[in-house]
C-alpha cells in the first residue's frame, strides 16, 4: 500500500501539533480472557486503545450498527473515548464493564476473566491528551481508527512496538512502568502516522492543507515564528500567492481564516508554555506575540474559557498529584 508523500515542512507542523497535545499515555490493563466472555468499556472524554495479542475477538462501537471482527496483531483507538464493547463473539453477555473515567490504575494491571473456551489476551490502555487545545486535527479524527496486521496495514517498526510493549506489560522489572508509558507515547504516534497516510487521504479540512504546498508552507510559518506580526499580505506574499488567492485558499483547506489560525496557535503555544514553572507571565507573552500581558490574558481566556494564571495553577496542582506529592 502506498502512502501519501508530504512535503518536510508539512510533517514538522503535524510533529508540532502532536507535541502540543502534552500526551500523557497509560497501560491500565493486561486482560488475559478465556471465551464466553464480553468487556464493556463506559463512554470517556479519554482516547482509549487496544492491542489484539492473541486468538481473535469482535468490537462494538455505540451507535454502529455492525461489529468489527479483530485478529492477532491488530491495534484499534477510539480517539473520543466513545463506549464499546469487546468479545470473543458477537452479542456475548457482559461479563464486566470499566468505568475509566472513575478509576485508573497507576500501574498496568493483570485481569482475568476466565471461562473454558479459547484464550484471548488484550492490552486495554489510555491516551490523555490535551482536549482543551481545540486544534482541527483533532476535530478530524473519527471515531474509530483500526490497524489490521491481517490487511498489511501494519509494519514492521509499528509490530516491533507492540512486541515490547507486551513484553514490558508481563514483566516485572525495574523501569517497567517508565517503558511502557514511553512504548505507548510511540503507539499513539504510529497510530496518528497511519491514520494521516492511510485513512484520511480523502478528508478535506486541516490534513488537505498539509498536502498543498503553499499552504502547508504558510502553516509552517505560524507555527515556526508565532510571535511575528503576521498579516494576510505577508504571509501570501512568502507563500508566492496574490492575498485574495491565498485567503480563500486557506480558509477552504483550513476551515478558517489565516489570523484565527494564527491567533488559535499562538495562545496553544502559550498554554505550552504556561506549565513551564520558569517562565513570567510577559515573556510568554511576548514569544507568542503579544506586546502586553492584559492583552495575552484577554485573548487566553476568550480562546481557552480561564485567565492563563488559573489554566498555570490548575495544570500545577494536577501535575502534584500525579506525582503523589502533598
Amino acid at each position: 500500500m502506498l502512502s501519501t508523500v508530504y512535503p518536510l515542512r508539512a510533517m514538522d507542523v503535524l510533529t508540532d501539533v502532536l507535541n502540543a497535545l502534552h500526551l500523557q499515555s497509560t497501560l491500565y490493563c493486561r486482560a488475559e480472557l478465556t471465551a464466553p466472555w464480553m468487556l464493556r468499556f463506559a463512554p470517556t472524554h479519554i482516547a482509549t486503545f487496544h492491542v489484539v495479542e492473541q486468538t481473535s475477538c469482535w468490537l462494538q462501537v455505540d451507535g454502529e450498527p455492525t461489529a468489527v471482527a479483530l485478529a492477532d496483531g491488530d491495534v484499534i483507538m477510539l480517539p473520543h473515548g466513545t463506549g464499546h464493547q469487546i468479545g470473543h463473539a458477537p452479542n456475548t453477555t457482559v461479563v464486566a464493564t470499566i468505568q475509566l473515567d472513575q478509576e485508573i490504575p497507576t500501574v498496568c494491571q493483570v485481569r482475568h476473566f476466565e471461562g473454558d473456551g479459547a484464550h484471548t489476551t488484550l492490552l486495554c490502555g489510555l491516551f490523555n491528551f490535551d482536549q482543551d487545545n481545540g486544534h482541527p486535527l483533532l476535530q478530524q479524527l473519527p471515531p474509530l481508527i483500526h490497524i489490521g496486521r491481517a490487511a498489511g496495514q501494519t509494519s514492521e517498526r509499528l509490530d516491533a512496538t507492540l512486541k515490547f510493549l507486551a513484553s514490558e506489560a508481563g514483566s516485572s522489572r525495574p523501569g517497567t512502568e517508565t517503558m511502557i508509558k514511553r512504548l505507548a507515547d510511540i503507539l499513539f504516534v504510529q497510530i496518528i502516522r497511519f491514520w494521516v497516510e492511510y485513512q484520511a487521504k480523502a478528508s478535506s479540512g486541516w490534513l488537505s492543507a498539509l498536502r498543498d504546498p503553499q499552504i502547508s508552507a504558510a502553516l509552517a510559518l505560524i507555527h515556526r515564528c508565532p510571535e511575528r506580526a503576521w498579516t494576510v499580505q505577508g504571509l501570501a506574499q512568502e507563500v508566492a500567492l496574490s492575498r485574495a488567492a491565498f485567503a480563500a485558499r486557506f480558509s477552504n483547506l483550513v476551515g478558517e481564516p489565516p489570523l484565527h489560525y494564527l491567533t488559535g496557535w499562538r495562545l496553544r503555544t502559550a498554554a505550552g508554555l504556561l506549565r513551564r514553572r520558569e517562565l513570567g507571565m510577559a515573556e510568554i507573552a511576548e514569544r507568542v506575540g503579544y506586546q502586553s500581558e492584559v492583552t495575552f490574558s484577554k485573548a487566553f481566556k476568550r480562546e481557552l474559557g480561564v485567565a492563563p494564571g488559573t489554566y498555570r495553577r490548575r495544570y500545577q496542582a494536577v501535575s502534584t498529584r500525579a506525582r503523589g506529592l502533598p
